[in-house]
């Protein structure tokens, strides 16, 4: 029985190719692909070792936004985000161990260093991480808005006082400073 693809819902997907060697299925309307990670960690095992320092840029691919159905037994898939620096989630079906990438995403994927290692993108410490550097610009930008203009000047104070090996009596002091200001 032909799988159909599941975002248009109603194009058969076709065996394609991702890499040379490494099988999928495509659908030819909306440009996605079915990876097996049966097939993707078979052929992981066959690739030289990636640099994952060399990253280029990340492109914008357009996501998926709607939950999407797997294929193979019509369950919900599960979104995973690759990155902090990228807004696009990748679709795994948990119980069949198949992901759907959207038109691009695998260019994506190689572009951030991620083709060799693409199931650590499915762990609980990947994710977590994702969310850490996500709530840690969050803070960022916040205490940006707070501050003004005085961001700058603070950012190159927490600079100087992470190199300084007086940091804390620094910080004693400026807290004697400010408990003696009129309130």
């Amino acid at each position: 029985m032909a799988s159909l693809c599941p975002y248009c819902k109603d194009r058969e997907l076709n065996p394609t190719r991702i890499e040379q060697s490494l099988p999928a299925l495509g659908c030819e309307h909306c440009g996605g692909t079915l990876l097996s990670l049966v097939s993707y960690r078979h052929w992981r095992e066959r690739q030289p070792a990636q640099d994952d320092a060399t990253a280029d840029a990340p492109i914008e691919v357009k996501d998926t936004p709607l939950a999407l159905q797997c294929p193979k037994c019509d369950r919900f898939m599960s979104k995973f985000r690759l990155t902090a620096d990228t807004r696009n989630h990748v679709d795994l079906c948990v119980h069949c161990d198949e992901v759907w990438l959207d038109n691009g995403e695998w260019h994506l994927i190689d572009r951030l260093a991620l083709a060799g290692s693409l199931t650590r993108v499915f762990t609980q410490p990947w994710q977590l991480h994702v969310r850490h550097v996500e709530a840690e610009r969050r803070a960022e930008e916040r205490w940006a808005d707070r501050l003004g203009d005085d961001y700058d000047r603070a950012r190159e104070l927490q600079t100087w006082l992470r190199d300084n090996p007086n940091a804390r009596d620094v910080l004693t002091y400026l807290q004697q400073v400010l408990d003696d200001l009129p309130r």
